[in-house]
């Protein structure tokens, strides 16, 4: 893999927004199922934590036991929670069967016999994953990505806190993000890749003043070895810049998160070395208040807006008991997941190592535990998604609706995500990922 142990530029305005744009293995000796539980809603406190110990990561079930989280866990019809995605996507995964491979060197996505990322798929490429598979990891994440690739593109605000876990509100930034994916999409697939891209990101702060106008743009390219390339807008000297893609793996300053937290994971694929450590089954966050897609009303052009309800933190509701950055509104489930453990391949890389805890069935995440290179666990992220799907069934996406950072070591935590607003967008121009647009909308 080339460039992986490039050296690092730290420029902390920059490397605020990538990120905004934004264990142990449980199951093993899982309690069985309580019949009069499992038929409705379950409200998981310090009382009953020790009954589901062993469905939670450790970190997660700790503060479960002290009173800090407490989870309103719902039941999930399965054919319901599997129209998340059109049917379309489920034909064309199950089509995948036999069609790809991974290069065992890189952890790279390449067509079966093939040398090179394909330019031209959808669906979920390993429909099938044999845990026995010494390159299920890998297979894993890929996965994860395409299942997020489906959705073409996307726009939206959102809010980043730093609070305390008694309340205190640090910093807070707004953000402004938009997407294109070029691979895996719903839509036809474009002709040829403009500048061999699989994906762009815009991204802009416009509160508080102090970064008002920080813009950054990334470029992820559609191979196995090149680094993401990040462009920085700075006010303070009016010019776009060329930056570092290593930062993506610093904690932003001032906050919980790190660079790569968005989606739970959100870098490319290949910086790490993916290993499948387990499966089972876990209670895990969604980002919203139901477990099912809500629908999209079309919009202008090739667009489709979904409204969400706001989601509530701790720190946010006078008398609210808890952790203050523990978001209220949205419910947990219990579902089977693969257990992923990724070390980076970048020696620069903040973490060394973290734990993935991935959906069997619809790859989406609902944890990420960090570890520090000592292999002292410190980093505990909540990751929440939601789904959009048209009437007429033929587009279905996901969304990254909550991320939550915790740093175990300074209890304090970031709430991020939670817009009430998404919109999907298919006709995205080109030209507005780039880094002549990139000062236009950050001025």
């Amino acid at each position: 893999m080339t460039n992986l142990g490039a050296p690092k530029t730290w420029l902390p305005l920059a490397a605020l927004l990538p990120a905004l744009l934004l264990a142990r293995p449980v199951g093993a000796g899982a309690p069985p199922r309580p019949e009069a539980k499992t038929a409705g809603i379950l409200m998981l406190t310090k009382e009953n934590a020790d009954a589901y110990k062993n469905l939670l990561p450790e970190p997660v079930y700790r503060r479960l036991k002290v009173g800090e989280y407490h989870f309103r866990v719902v039941p999930v019809d399965g054919p319901a929670f599997r129209r998340n995605y059109s049917e379309r996507f489920w034909r064309a995964s199950a089509a995948n069967a036999g069609k790809y491979d991974i290069d065992a060197a890189t952890g790279g996505l390449k067509e079966k016999g093939g040398s090179r990322r394909p330019a031209v798929l959808f669906g979920l490429p390993f429909p099938a994953i044999e845990p026995a598979d010494p390159l299920a990891g890998p297979k894993i994440l890929h996965n994860y990505r395409l299942r997020q690739l489906q959705g073409d593109g996307a726009v939206h605000y959102f809010s980043l806190v730093d609070v305390t876990r008694d309340g205190e509100v640090l910093r807070s930034v707004q953000i402004f993000l938009s997407h294109k994916f070029y691979v895996g999409t719903t839509s036809a697939p474009a002709a040829a890749l403009p500048d061999n891209t699989e994906s762009r990101q815009l991204a802009a702060a416009v509160a508080p003043k102090d970064v008002e106008g920080v813009g950054v743009l990334t470029w992820r390219f559609n191979d196995w070895s090149t680094w993401d390339h990040v462009w920085a807008f700075l006010p303070s000297i009016r010019r776009v810049r060329r930056v570092r893609t290593a930062t993506r793996g610093e904690r932003i300053p001032g906050f919980e998160v790190h660079g790569d937290d968005a989606d739970c994971y959100d870098g490319k694929v290949e910086y790490f070395d993916w290993k499948l450590a387990g499966s089972g089954e876990v209670i895990g966050p969604l980002g919203s208040d139901s477990p099912y897609a809500r629908e999209l009303t079309p919009a202008e052009g090739q667009r489709w807006t979904m409204k969400l309800p706001y989601n509530r933190a701790v720190y946010e509701v006078v008398g609210a008991a808890g952790a203050a950055w523990l978001a209220l509104d949205n419910v947990f489930v219990r579902r089977p997941v693969w257990i992923v453990e990724g070390t980076p391949r970048d020696p620069y890389y903040d973490l060394g190592r973290v734990v993935l805890y991935i959906d069997r069935e619809l790859y989406h995440a609902y944890y990420k535990i960090g570890y520090s290179k000592a292999g002292d666990q410190f980093q505990t992220n909540f990751c929440g998604t939601a789904w959009g799907r048209t009437a007429d069934g033929q587009f279905a996406a996901p969304t990254p609706l909550l991320v939550t950072g915790v740093n175990e070591r300074e209890n304090r935590g970031t709430p991020t995500g939670r817009y009430t607003r998404e919109t999907f967008v298919r006709d995205f121009a080109d030209s507005w990922f780039t880094p002549e647009h990139l000062t236009k909308l950050s001025e």
